[in-house]
């Protein structure tokens, strides 16, 4: 109990020191950052007239390429999905049939 009461008694305290602090910086601060913020205006007018179009032609590009990487990814899982037809239903169909086929004794073959 006497741990929880020295926390709050110090936290109380630093709270006492610091909204003063707090008050001053702001009041200092803001006037700062308002000069920064216009000389910093025509900057940003640059940046946005320069890298604005160049933004616009980057999300082109990066569109264009999503969407041809994604019809050649659709294609090749559509082959993807052949191959895993042939090897999962075709190949065993293949290897029954020919068991079949020697089990029923159509695998002798006539020698002439």
């Amino acid at each position: 109990m006497f741990a929880f009461a020295r926390a709050l008694f110090f936290g109380a305290l630093g709270l006492m020191l610091l909204v003063p602090a707090a008050i001053l910086l702001t009041v200092i601060g803001l006037p700062i950052a308002l000069v920064v913020g216009i000389l910093a205006l025509p900057v940003l007018i640059v940046l946005f007239l320069v890298g604005l179009p160049l933004l616009i032609v980057g999300g082109l590009v990066v569109g264009l390429l999503g969407a041809v990487f994604g019809v050649l990814m659709a294609f090749l899982s559509v082959g993807f999905v052949a191959l895993k037809l042939a090897l999962f239903v075709l190949v065993p169909l293949v290897v029954v049939a020919w068991i079949v086929k020697r089990l029923a004794g159509g695998g002798q073959r006539a020698h002439v």
